[in-house]
């Protein structure tokens, strides 16, 4: 009975940290996917490092990695085969539900067809179906939102892939896993690698987490691996506390999507 009341708590914490939490996303708005301009200025501030004598070589190493990532945003756009599109056009039932990208980052929508999105930014991917959407439809009242699927891996509670909203805070991403609950990890260990490659270290991870950066200013992309406390962990032996408290924590987030959508 106490493990009950203690579940049923942590609900209740739960639901108004994760309330509190969608307040800030709302508030945020649009701020928390970064625009063409902001990824341009973000360029140039990393370039203004790189030249400057002041700063170690280990340092300017993480600023070049940085500066690749972001110019391979500008050039190819952040939507890849594989990620989602909760897309919403009022008064079109067969265009409001969710999309996968396909190969060649096409987008099939019915009685339209093929939308390349390639190139497009998630920050801009509202305007620019509305755009596509003007051909055939009159005065389209497009809503979008974006999801990529991510690897969760290390110290959390349900290691594994997650399909998971661009604009979700990197912390509450890992929520999603069930929190960096396993194996005692330090979370500020958490590296994040893309095919083999660290793309970010601790350092600029626990930086990230203090500054409630989204999964889209950090620049990932779909197949991107988060390995929270820095390696891979055994599983852990389950019990009802713990196995309660990923899936408390997957049913906020699913709910934080919809709202944010709807």
């Amino acid at each position: 009975m106490n493990r009950v009341r203690r579940v049923a708590l942590l609900l209740v914490f739960l639901v108004a940290a994760w309330s509190a939490r969608l307040l800030h996303a709302q508030a945020m708005g649009a701020r928390s996917q970064t625009s063409r301009a902001e990824i341009e200025a973000a360029i140039a501030e990393a370039e203004k490092v790189l030249t400057s004598p002041g700063y170690s070589s280990r340092i300017k190493a993480a600023k070049r990695k940085e500066v690749a990532l972001l110019r391979v945003r500008l050039t190819e756009g952040d939507l890849q085969q594989g990620d989602q599109i909760i897309l919403s056009v009022q008064g079109e039932e067969a265009l409001t539900k969710t999309f996968t990208v396909g190969p060649g980052r096409t987008l099939t929508l019915p009685a339209i067809g093929d939308i390349s999105v390639k190139g497009v930014l998630r920050s801009e991917l509202q305007e620019y179906l509305t755009t596509q959407l003007r051909k055939y439809l009159k005065d389209p009242v497009v809503h979008t939102q974006t999801t990529l699927r991510l690897s969760l891996l290390g110290a959390v509670g349900r290691p594994g892939f997650y399909q998971i909203a661009s604009e979700l805070m990197i912390g509450d991403a890992i929520m999603v896993a069930g929190g960096g609950l396993a194996g005692g990890s330090d979370p500020n260990k958490t590296r994040i690698m893309r095919n083999d490659v660290e793309i970010m270290t601790k350092e600029g991870f626990t930086k990230a987490l203090q500054e409630g950066k989204t999964l889209d200013q950090l620049s990932l992309l779909a197949g991107d691996e988060i390995l929270v406390g820095g390696e891979r962990v055994p599983k852990q032996p389950q019990s009802f506390f713990n196995t309660a408290l990923p899936a408390i924590t997957g049913v906020l987030s699913h709910t934080f999507l919809l709202v944010q959508v709807f």
